[in-house]
């Protein structure tokens, strides 16, 4: 496992050699689809990788400055979005990056807290029935277990299982649910050509309407929906025919994604 520093001073040769790419562009807009795919991996490096070393070993740390740059960069990715965009996105994060690494110096190192985060939440927000919290918080314990137990794809379909849950009990937890199928991303039934029954939707669909109803952000939806592509290697066709094999970095990193998420459907009840 990498330290602070190393996480830190690699997301910087990143951004550097980002930003030199950029730079060689000849055109005001980055269209070229390599160019694109490389910034996004570029944004989701630090998300899934250097952050979550560095929070694990320095939770005190604001990451927010950092954190903000590299979104701007990642929500620049799904449109044809200036080349100055990218550069001064960049630019910016590395400045950021910086500041971090100055402030890691003088940061405490953290606490050894065994399992605290792993602690599930109340979900009683979304889950008034006690029988249904208790599954949540099973179902929650048994995503971290599966985690450490090193049982990578089992871990990544509980997670996707878990949030598939909490979505359809975010959509139970509505009052109303005249804004849930008026939602420009909810899906038709092909059969009838009217809006689905919201109990037969897919996760896709759930984090489509999530993001339109704001209980994710336009950065959740996009981890969320890189959870959902990972899960969807239970399938051992697609797993031969990408040949990706799950580890130990995949489930480790996915799995405070997924809790972010769960955090996000939480907070987006209304008291």
């Amino acid at each position: 496992m990498p330290t602070v520093h190393e996480a830190i001073d690699a997301a910087i040769t990143e951004v550097t050699d980002a930003r030199k790419r950029v730079s060689s562009i000849k055109s005001v807009q980055v269209k070229n689809v390599d160019a694109v795919a490389s910034l996004k991996a570029t944004a989701q490096t630090w998300f899934y990788t250097h952050k979550p070393f560095v929070m694990a070993a320095a939770p005190v740390l604001d990451l927010a400055a950092v954190d903000q740059h590299y979104t701007t960069v990642l929500n620049s990715t799904a449109k044809h979005a200036a080349k100055k965009t990218y550069l001064d996105a960049l630019k910016d994060a590395k400045t950021a990056l910086v500041a971090a690494r100055t402030a890691a110096l003088v940061t405490p190192p953290a606490a050894p807290v065994a399992n605290a985060d792993d602690l599930a939440p109340d979900f009683s927000p979304l889950a008034g029935n006690p029988e249904m919290r208790d599954i949540l918080t099973r179902r929650w314990h048994e995503c971290a277990k599966c985690v450490k137990a090193d049982a990578h794809l089992a871990a990544i379909v509980m997670m996707g299982g878990l949030l598939e849950a909490l979505f359809v009990a975010r959509a139970n937890a509505m009052t109303d649910k005249k804004p849930l199928l008026a939602a420009k991303a909810a899906p038709d039934d092909p059969k009838t050509g009217k809006k689905m029954d919201y109990q037969k939707w897919m996760l896709e669909s759930y984090i489509n309407v999530g993001l339109e109803l704001t209980w994710i952000t336009a950065l959740g939806k996009t981890l969320a929906d890189t959870l959902k592509e990972y899960r969807n290697y239970v399938h051992p066709a697609k797993e031969l025919k990408h040949g990706i094999t799950l580890g130990l970095n995949d489930s480790s990193l996915l799995w405070p994604v997924t809790k972010g998420m769960v955090y996000q459907l939480l907070k987006s009840v209304k008291p």
